[in-house]
C-alpha cells in the first residue's frame, strides 16, 4: 500500500490541538490561581521537587521531608525516598542543576515553576499524539477515507483529550500521571503498529522508562509482554516475551537496588500501607502519622479483609469508569473486538488497554479508592472506544443505512465527545475556583513570610514538625517531619529524633484534626495534652490562616542519649 501524504487540512490538526490544549491549561491554571492563591507546589508535587533539589544540591537520592512512620527506620535527615518514584525526581534535578538557585535563603524559589514544564509538555504531546495516531489508524484501516474525514476524526480525539479536566489538573502541577500516561500510550499504539515484533527489547525499555514514574507497571508489564508475544509470530512468542520483560527490568533495576539498600526490600514503599486504608477503622493517614506501626493482619485474615474492601469499593470506581459517554466508548471497544475480529496487533492493543483498565480499577479498590489511580488507563480507553465506535458505524450495511445516516451517526458521536468534554471542563473550572478558596495550604506570600520568620529564629538544618509538610520544607530549606496524628504521638517521634519546633497552620480550630483542634483553639492547651512547651507564638495571616508556633523544651539528657 502506498502511503498517502497528509493534505493541508490534515496538517492543521496538530497546531489546532496544541492551541486548544494551551488554552485549557491556561484556563485551569487561572481557576486555581497558580502561583498566588494556590502555591505551585502542592503536597504531592513538593515531595518530588524536594527530592530533586536534594539530588541537584548534594548528589544523593534523599529528601528533607518525612512522615512520622519513617522515623522508626531512619531517624535523622535526610531521609531515603519512601513515597516517590525516581523518574520525575531525575528530570527536575536536571533542571535545577541547569539553573542554579540564587542562594539558599528563605523566600520564593522561582525554580518551583520548573515542576510544571514536563507535565505541560506531556499534556500537549498526548493530545497531539492521539490526534496523529488517529489519522494513522484511519489511513491504515480505511485507505480510501477522505482527508477531511481523517482530519475531523483526529481533531475530535485530540481536543476531547485536552478537554478532560482531570488531565488539565495533572498538567498544572508536578504530578507523575501525565508522563506515565505518555509511556502507556506509546505501549498501546506500539502494539497496534507491530513494534514488539520488530524490536521487543526497545519496546520493553519503553515500559521500563514508564515504570520510573509509577510503580504499577509491576503488574502492567507482564500484561503488555503477553500482548506483545501474542501479537507477533507464534514461533517467536517466548523470545518476544522474555526480551520485553528484560527491557522493562533494565531501567528500574538501579531503583530496586536503591530500595533494597535503603529499606531491605526492592519493593518497599509507603503506598503499601494503603491496603489497610478503611479496614478496622484505620486509614493511610492514621497509619503514616504515627512513629510506630500498629499490628496488621496476616495470612488468610488479611486476604479476607482486603477482598471485602475490594468488593466494597468496586461499584463506585467502576461507576467512575463508566460515567457519561465513557460506558459507550468502553462498550464499543469490546463490541468491536468481538464483531470486527481485527488483526492481532490491533486486537492485542485493545485487549492490553482493557486489561490495564481492569487492573487499575482493582488496584484502586484494594488501596486508596481514588479516581486518579485509574486516570492513565481511563483517559486512553476513551479515544480507543471512540475509534472503535466509528469503526462499527462504518461497518453498518443494509438498505436502511444510507451514507448520509452513517455520516450523521459519526457526527453525532463526535458532538457527544466534544460536548461532554466542554461540559466537564466548565464544571472542572468551577470546582477548581471553589477548591482554591478552601485550600489547606496558605498562599505563596504567606508561606514566604512564614519561612522568613522561622529562619530568623531557627538555626539552619534544625528539624521542624508541621502540618504543611513538604511545602514548608521547600520554602524554609529546613528538614520537616509531618505533623503527628495527635499531641500524644509527638513524644514517640522525638524518641527517634529530637526536634523542638512545631508549626501548626490551619484556617481555624475546626479544620485541624483530632486533638490538635484544641491546641489551635486555646492558647496554653498544648501543655495539658502532654507537650512540654517553652514558648508559644500565635498570629493570623492576611489570607485567614491561624499560625501556632510551639517551641518545646529540650528533652532530658538521659532520654536524649537513649534516643541517639
Amino acid at each position: 500500500m502506498t502511503r498517502r501524504r497528509p493534505t493541508f487540512i490534515e496538517l492543521l490538526v496538530i497546531p489546532a490541538v496544541l492551541i486548544a490544549g494551551t488554552a485549557t491549561w491556561l484556563l485551569h491554571a487561572g481557576a486555581w490561581d497558580i502561583g498566588n492563591r494556590s502555591p505551585i507546589l502542592s503536597y504531592d508535587t513538593a515531595q518530588y521537587a524536594l527530592a530533586a533539589r536534594e539530588l541537584a544540591w548534594h548528589g544523593r537520592l534523599a529528601t528533607p521531608y518525612a512522615l512520622p512512620i519513617e522515623l522508626e527506620r531512619h531517624a535523622e535527615p535526610p531521609w531515603p525516598l519512601a513515597s516517590v518514584q525516581p523518574g520525575l525526581v531525575l528530570i527536575e534535578a536536571l533542571a535545577f542543576r541547569l539553573v542554579p538557585a540564587q542562594g539558599r535563603l528563605a523566600g520564593p524559589d522561582p525554580r518551583a515553576a520548573f515542576s510544571l514544564v514536563l507535565p505541560f509538555i506531556c499534556f500537549l504531546l498526548l493530545g497531539a499524539w492521539l490526534a496523529l495516531s488517529t489519522r494513522l489508524v484511519i489511513a491504515l484501516r480505511l485507505p480510501d477515507a477522505k482527508p477531511a474525514m481523517c482530519a475531523a476524526a483526529a481533531l475530535v480525539v485530540g481536543v476531547a483529550f485536552v478537554l478532560d479536566p482531570e488531565a488539565q489538573h495533572f498538567a498544572i502541577g508536578g504530578f507523575t500521571e501525565l508522563p506515565f500516561t505518555v509511556g502507556l500510550l506509546l505501549a498501546i499504539f506500539g502494539l497496534a503498529f507491530g513494534l514488539p515484533a520488530r524490536s521487543p527489547l526497545s519496546y520493553g525499555l519503553g515500559l521500563g522508562v514508564a515504570a520510573l514514574f509509577r510503580a504499577n507497571t509491576l503488574w502492567l508489564a507482564p500484561v503488555f509482554a503477553v500482548a506483545a508475544a501474542w501479537s507477533g509470530p507464534r514461533e517467536r512468542a517466548w523470545h518476544t516475551f522474555a526480551r520485553v520483560m528484560l527491557g522493562w527490568a533494565l531501567p528500574i533495576a538501579p531503583w530496586w537496588l536503591y530500595k533494597w539498600r535503603a529499606f531491605g526490600s526492592p519493593g518497599w514503599d509507603l503506598a503499601r500501607f494503603g491496603l489497610w486504608d478503611g479496614i478496622r477503622g484505620q486509614s493511610w493517614f492514621s497509619l503514616s502519622h504515627q512513629a510506630t506501626l500498629p499490628p496488621l493482619p496476616h495470612g488468610a485474615e488479611a486476604m479476607a479483609l482486603i477482598a471485602g474492601k475490594i468488593l466494597h469499593n468496586l461499584p463506585g470506581l467502576a461507576g467512575a469508569m463508566l460515567l457519561g459517554p465513557r460506558g459507550l466508548w468502553l462498550g464499543a471497544l469490546v463490541t468491536w473486538l468481538v464483531l470486527a475480529r481485527p488483526a492481532r496487533p490491533f486486537a492485542a492493543a485493545a485487549l492490553a488497554a482493557l486489561a490495564a483498565g481492569a487492573l487499575e480499577v482493582l488496584s484502586a479498590a484494594a488501596s486508596l479508592p481514588w479516581s486518579r489511580s485509574m486516570f492513565p488507563a481511563r483517559v486512553l480507553l476513551e479515544p480507543l472506544g471512540m475509534l472503535a465506535l466509528w469503526a462499527l458505524i462504518a461497518r453498518l450495511r443494509g438498505p436502511a443505512v444510507t451514507p448520509f445516516m452513517r455520516r450523521a451517526l459519526l457526527a453525532l458521536t463526535a458532538t457527544l465527545a466534544l460536548g461532554w468534554g466542554a461540559w466537564s471542563t466548565a464544571r472542572g473550572l468551577t470546582e477548581a475556583r471553589e477548591a482554591s478558596l478552601e485550600r489547606s495550604v496558605p498562599a505563596t506570600r504567606t508561606l514566604t513570610a512564614l519561612s522568613i520568620a522561622l529562619n530568623e529564629r531557627i538555626p539552619p538544618g534544625e528539624v521542624i514538625m508541621s502540618n504543611l509538610g513538604p511545602a514548608l520544607a521547600w520554602q524554609t530549606n529546613h528538614p520537616v517531619v509531618h505533623l503527628a496524628l495527635a499531641p500524644g504521638d509527638v513524644e514517640p517521634c522525638r524518641r527517634h529524633f529530637d526536634f523542638r519546633h512545631i508549626v501548626l497552620v490551619f484556617h481555624d480550630a475546626r479544620s485541624a484534626w483530632g486533638q490538635w483542634s484544641e491546641v489551635v483553639a486555646r492558647e496554653g492547651c498544648a501543655n495539658t495534652l502532654g507537650l512540654e512547651v517553652a514558648h508559644e507564638t500565635r498570629y493570623t495571616t492576611r489570607d485567614g490562616f491561624l499560625i501556632v508556633w510551639l517551641e518545646l523544651r529540650p528533652r532530658g539528657p538521659a532520654l536524649a542519649s537513649a534516643a541517639r
